[in-house]
């Protein structure tokens, strides 16, 4: 795979790396799911990784908004692969860094893996459209304080 999604660090990304433990569990869910349901909390979507051949469709990976129940995940899936039964080993994960981060650490690259070889274009499009996503979020804004130390006018509000 090619490094085409790593980018600079930018103020308002988050630190983007997650944590040893929690990259190993997401690694094993990539390995062990049937159907894998990613979400980015922060960008308020999902990305839905749904290998399984169909009789009248192919593997999808596809942006989702994000759902919080595992009804409503399994529900969205059923939305987006309306031809394809249940699965019996879906897997809902909970990613907290970066895009960047989803790159750096192996977790896209996993993810393709899983995928035959044409499904890598389409994982590719989704996320992307995760990383642009990503750019809309705004920073958080600052509350102006005036600094540590310096004087308050206090004449004009004691009087």
């Amino acid at each position: 795979m090619s490094n085409r999604f790593t980018h600079g660090s930018r103020p308002n990304d988050p630190t983007g790396d997650v944590p040893a433990p929690t990259l190993r569990a997401l690694l094993r869910a990539v390995h062990d799911a049937e159907v894998l349901y990613v979400a980015f909390p922060r960008l308020q979507r999902a990305l839905v990784v749904d290998p399984r051949p169909g009789a009248m469709d192919y593997p999808a990976v596809l942006v989702a908004v994000l759902e919080y129940s595992a009804g409503q995940q399994a529900k969205a899936v059923e939305k987006l692969r309306p031809r394809q039964p249940p699965s019996e080993r879906a897997i809902a994960v909970t990613w907290g860094g970066s895009t960047r981060a989803f790159v750096e650490q192996g977790v896209l690259a996993a993810i393709i893996a899983q995928l035959p070889a044409d499904g890598e274009e389409q994982a590719v499009a989704a996320f992307e459209e995760l990383q642009e996503a990503e750019r809309e979020v705004a920073p958080p804004r600052a509350i102006a304080r005036p600094p540590f130390g310096e004087p308050r006018d206090v004449e004009e509000h004691d009087r």
